[in-house]
């Protein structure tokens, strides 16, 4: 699977729902806005409790209301 942001790289993180990835640029990006996010965080996703992104989506968040 592909990175959804870059098609020329290799994802190591997949959205099971969505069925897209991301690469480690994306995985260790800091911006919610261009990084590896969670695509519908407010929607029910059955896989949410086994999900990569969600977990690393939710830390940037908790990180950006700590510093704002």
């Amino acid at each position: 699977m592909r990175c959804r942001n870059h098609p020329d790289r290799e994802a190591i993180a997949t959205c099971q729902k969505f069925e897209t990835g991301f690469c480690e640029e994306c995985c260790e990006c800091l911006n919610i806005d261009h990084c590896c996010e969670c695509m519908d965080p407010k929607l029910y996703c059955k896989f949410r409790d086994q999900c990569l992104i969600w977990e690393m989506s939710r830390d940037r968040r908790k990180k950006e209301i700590e510093v704002g």
